[in-house]
């Protein structure tokens, strides 16, 4: 009698340790927004220069924190924020813009990869979004600070 009570209990903690499926409209705030209404705010009120922190967070060798500016949607310095020196050229290739790291959600979310996110409450650019999971080593934390017109 004790081989059923096991296997509901393996079932029950195998069904508590599944990942919620994406919301269709992709991803979502705590509160519930989508990640297309705080695109569409970003858009309307992004400056055509700006430079912001970004934290990097994974399991991975781009991981760390840099100083971006983004002028014209293209990014035209990235530094190290701890030493200001420039960061090389491997690492550049993985720092995103705010609308880069749009793409980048909605993609993983189109791929049934999970996705959180938290937006500027008067900007609407992501201040920290989880695509993937950083919990089983499959994710990457980006953590943007200090958004500011140039």
């Amino acid at each position: 009698m004790r081989f059923p009570v096991l296997i509901s209990l393996a079932l029950a903690a195998a069904a508590a340790c599944t990942p919620p499926a994406p919301p269709a409209d992709g991803p979502q705030t705590p509160a519930g927004g989508s990640v297309a209404a705080a695109q569409a705010k970003w858009e309307t009120r992004r400056p055509a220069a700006y430079a912001y922190d970004l934290t990097i967070a994974c399991f991975c060798i781009h991981r760390g924190e840099y100083r971006v500016e983004v002028r014209n949607g293209a990014i035209t310095s990235v530094r190290d924020a701890a030493t200001g020196a420039p960061s090389p050229e491997s690492r550049v290739e993985w720092i995103v813009t705010v609308d880069r790291l749009f793409e980048v959600m909605r993609q993983a979310s189109s791929a049934g990869t999970p996705v959180r996110a938290v937006y500027h409450p008067e900007m609407g650019y992501p201040t920290e979004a989880e695509v993937g999971m950083l919990a089983n080593d499959s994710g990457t934390l980006y953590t943007i600070q200090n958004l500011r017109a140039l």
